[in-house]
């Protein structure tokens, strides 16, 4: 991730019913980034996915092309799956954050240097999220906890001044509060970041559903 190429490929390894893949041990699907993008458009080829005999034959692929290699979490075939690709399809959402992840490392790499870039911004809204969640784990200093967070407004202005729609207002307003959810919406917030950076606005969307429904129950 410190330095993609934009050429890669994820891989998973396959236990249980590998028969449905004649035995094959590792599933392996590539994609290719175009490096001339618009500032906001992301061009990308995704190929489907093939079986692969092992990772050994896997390895020597990667090095022949000069590949990315990035390793997916392990599928067990449950014995009574019998569509395979009906249950790969139920894997990808796995598949799609690993990509998104993939997409802005190579956009922060090709990006010019500016401690203004989108993926800066992002990056740093979630370390200070989560720098803030930890002083109230702590129950440290009232008074520190209010600058991180006065740091994650002028984080946000920074963004919106980039491109609108990052709004943090919401968790800001509760980020100092004890309750354990706020920490799951930390990981939240930082992934609908990504997803409107990144033009997924279908997955934003569900993202902002799963917020919005966080932040009912801690008004009740």
């Amino acid at each position: 991730m410190k330095n993609p190429t934009g050429n890669a490929i994820i891989y998973w390894r396959v236990t249980g019913n590998t028969g449905l893949l004649g035995g094959a041990e590792i599933i392996a699907s590539n994609f290719v980034i175009s490096p001339l993008q618009a500032k906001n458009e992301i061009l990308m080829v995704n190929f489907p996915p093939v079986v692969i005999e092992s990772f050994e034959r896997l390895v020597r692929i990667v090095e022949k092309n000069n590949l990315d290699l990035i390793k997916g979490e392990s599928i067990h075939i449950p014995d009574n799956v019998k569509d395979f690709n009906a249950f790969y399809l139920s894997q990808l959402e796995k598949y799609n954050g690993i990509i998104r992840d993939y997409l802005i490392a190579f956009r922060e790499k090709n990006a010019e240097e500016s401690p203004t870039s989108l993926p800066r911004l992002i990056s740093q809204a979630e370390d200070t999220m989560k720098g803030v969640r930890k002083l109230v784990r702590r129950s440290a200093n009232v008074e520190l906890i209010s600058t991180k967070i006065d740091e994650l407004r002028e984080i946000q202005d920074h963004m919106n001044a980039e491109m609108k729609g990052y709004d943090l207002t919401p968790i800001i307003s509760i980020l100092d509060k004890p309750d354990l959810q706020i920490d799951r919406l930390v990981d939240l917030y930082k992934q609908k970041l990504l997803a409107i950076f990144l033009e997924d606005y279908e997955k934003a969307q569900d993202l902002k559903e799963e917020i919005t429904r966080i932040e009912r129950t801690l008004a009740t």
